[in-house]
């Protein structure tokens, strides 16, 4: 495919990356759009006014050479970026996400539109509604990824919800290509927009660095741990009402020689108070801070035996456990509950709710599992998308 324009509009923008290293699944998928030819990259940051800047230094240890972390950061560095930034404007603070919509509008004028003949535009955030409408009418071919349910995400407030969903319901009419991360997001779009996007779950990249010379900021406290216990038990991932605390508390407390490693960061409100107990007053079970995506395979590395200890029901997001696939690379022994997405791989990797067939589980230190990665890699998950945009910015379906 010869080389064409990206008009990139991510829910998590570069900020972010740039912050904290994290290969979320927008920048896992210019990476891909990146590699099939658009090459001529458009970045539209989140509107956010002067006062509400992100200010931040990038760490250069976050992006280890021949990582998918450093291309996906050269990319962002070569990008145009634009950015409407206000000094103030109240109803950010009012309508919040809702506030994104207009704020986006605003930086039609910014775009360098002459740049993006014959061009794509990827984007996950329902909170851009206008400004793909817009380059709808200007003829690009808009690619919608619900990459989470903002309509039903509890993270979001009611107001915010609705408005998700109302941009949702638009979207759908005029996008191009739609893909969601799970067959549950797909089914609830079917049902409340009329129209099923294809299904792109969560992939993952073969590690291609040596991932022996990359070693997180607490090694040398997690090695000085480890050797007071009989085996090491880890999880990574954001730190909120997914875990089940209850579990946890019970396999602490039934593998006293076991040392329960959580890495990630708290969600702000999303923190049970029992499990903020739990790490703060149980000797066997530790917490470190959140971890640059390049970071997490070395830090899986440190683990005996990977953990899902997530709630099962209610407190489900989605069902498309990312962190099961990265552990699924490094060929672990996996214990989780039965959460949403798990069961395809029920033959290698334990899946149970039971706290007793947890510690026994743990206490017999599994061996590990030699498991196929190729149906869970990006190139294979996101291949039905791909086949969809060569065709049609090949001609071969009409827009």
């Amino acid at each position: 495919m010869d080389k064409n324009s990206l008009l990139f509009i991510p829910y998590q923008d570069t900020d972010n990356f740039f912050e904290d290293g994290i290969l979320t699944r927008e920048f896992a998928i210019l990476s891909i759009l990146y590699n099939i030819g658009f090459t001529n990259v458009v970045n539209v940051k989140k509107p956010r006014t002067i006062l509400d800047k992100r200010r931040y230094k990038i760490d250069s240890s976050k992006y280890p050479s021949g990582s998918t972390e450093a291309k996906v950061k050269e990319i962002c560095d070569n990008a145009v970026t634009v950015q409407y930034m206000p000094l103030l404007r109240l109803s950010q603070i009012v309508k919040r996400r809702n506030w994104w919509n207009n704020g986006y509008v605003k930086t039609i004028p910014q775009i360098p539109w002459k740049n993006l003949n014959n061009g794509l535009v990827y984007s996950d955030n329902p909170y851009a509604v206008s400004l793909l409408e817009e380059c709808k009418k200007r003829g690009l071919l808009i690619y919608f990824d619900v990459m989470d349910n903002f309509a039903i995400h509890p993270s979001l407030s009611e107001d915010e919800q609705r408005g998700a969903m109302e941009a949702y319901k638009k979207i759908m009419t005029f996008a191009d290509i739609a893909s969601a991360n799970s067959a549950q997001t797909c089914d609830f779009m079917k049902k409340k927009t009329g129209r099923e996007p294809i299904l792109v779950k969560n992939g993952v990249f073969k590690p291609e660095f040596d991932i022996n010379k990359v070693k997180p900021s607490f090694s040398d406290e997690l090695s000085r741990l480890k050797r007071k216990y009989r085996n090491c038990v880890g999880y990574i991932g954001k730190l909120g009402l997914r875990i089940d605390a209850n579990i946890v508390e019970q396999i602490a407390d039934g593998c006293s020689e076991t040392l329960f490693v959580f890495v990630g960061p708290f969600l702000k409100g999303q923190v049970s108070q029992k499990l903020q107990e739990l790490i703060n007053t149980k000797k066997n079970i530790v917490h470190f801070d959140a971890i640059p995506s390049s970071y997490v395979y070395p830090t899986i590395e440190e683990f005996d035996i990977c953990m899902l200890p997530h709630s099962v029901g209610k407190a489900e997001n989605g069902g498309d456990p990312l962190k099961l696939y990265q552990y699924m690379i490094t060929n672990k022994p996996i214990i989780t509950t039965n959460i949403l997405g798990v069961q395809e791989f029920a033959d290698v990797i334990k899946i149970s709710d039971n706290s007793d067939e947890w510690i026994d589980f743990i206490k017999r230190k599994q061996e590990s599992v030699i498991r196929n990665v190729d149906s869970f890699t990006w190139d294979s998950r996101f291949s039905p998308v791909r086949k969809e945009i060569k065709a049609r910015i090949n001609g071969a379906v009409s827009r």
